[in-house]
């Protein structure tokens, strides 16, 4: 029996302990599918999930549509957990044919020579190198067909109220502005009880968020080459420390969620075929053509 015969193995999502999973695993395939109803789905579609962590929404997209090519790419090693936590959390013994899961190097998207029907990118583009988001999003662009489509999602975003992504260890809306910055350091170490491989983790993952704001996204996904064809954004209602609206603009304090869908612009997919043309008709079919044109006019 060949893998395309193997009956696709058993699993269940009814016993999903970690909320997180849960969320990932059933609530983003569910929002994409919801943008992208309206555009042919997921049947039969090339996907890439762009930063794809443990590979969880990925996964949950290959096992929910097996005609669907799905790709995960990710730079860190999360992507090899992929099969251990799907074991615990699903029962899922094997990962499905249809799901290809790779670690690859900041800057790169795996295999140059793959192109998307959709990539998508989920609370991803704030941990991309502020260096490297101009590169990225060319790249982006370049791997999808013509006709595909692109959403980047960011939440939160730096600014708002939990923008530090440590809430749960530091619970003050807005501390990584308010705070001097030893102080907030301080305050997640104790919260941490000193576990100090931990703070290096979540510190780490704080300091070099990008701070990219939600018109700051829009731009960069334009000069990169993309139409928007929908822009939704989620707003924090919470009170702002009076001190931050004499120092940042209340927009970018308020909006903590953006999300994007975006497709080639026409001016683009123009310049790609110009720089890279297609292979030109051989010399002898030229006069063939003229010959039938003059055979048919005699």
């Amino acid at each position: 029996m060949t893998d395309t015969e193997r009956p696709p193995a058993a699993w269940s999502a009814d016993g999903i302990s970690d909320p997180d999973y849960r969320a990932t695993f059933a609530a983003v395939p569910a929002i994409l599918g919801d943008w992208l109803a309206g555009h042919g789905g997921f049947t039969g579609k090339d996907i890439l999930d762009f930063g794809c962590g443990h590979g969880t929404a990925a996964l949950s997209l290959a096992l929910h549509n097996p005609t669907a090519r799905v790709v995960g790419i990710d730079i860190m090693p999360d992507v090899d957990e992929c099969r251990q936590k799907a074991r615990e959390q699903i029962g899922l013994e094997a990962l499905p044919a249809n799901l290809s899961l790779s670690r690859v190097e900041p800057g790169s998207l795996g295999d140059p020579q793959a192109r998307y029907d959709l990539i998508y990118s989920w609370s991803v583009f704030e941990h991309v190198d502020q260096t490297l988001l101009p590169g990225i999003v060319d790249q982006l662009r370049r791997a999808l067909k013509p006709s595909g489509l692109m959403l980047v999602q960011i939440a939160p975003l730096y600014y708002s109220s939990e923008g530090a992504h440590l809430m749960a260890w530091v619970p003050e809306r807005w501390g990584h502005l308010t705070n001097q910055l030893n102080r907030y350091s301080d305050k997640l170490l104790r919260a941490l009880h000193g576990d100090r491989a931990a703070y290096d983790r979540l510190f780490s993952t704080f300091a070099t968020l990008n701070r990219v704001t939600a018109p700051q996204l829009v731009a960069l996904i334009k000069a990169g080459g993309f139409e928007i064809l929908r822009d939704y954004r989620t707003r924090d209602e919470h009170e702002l420390p009076a001190e931050l609206l004499g120092v940042y603009h209340e927009d970018a304090l308020r909006t903590n969620q953006i999300v994007l869908l975006a497709r080639p612009a026409a001016a683009a997919l123009a310049a790609d075929r110009a720089a890279h043309p297609g292979p030109r008709q051989p010399w002898w079919r030229k006069p063939l053509k003229r010959l039938r044109k003059a055979n048919k006019t005699g």
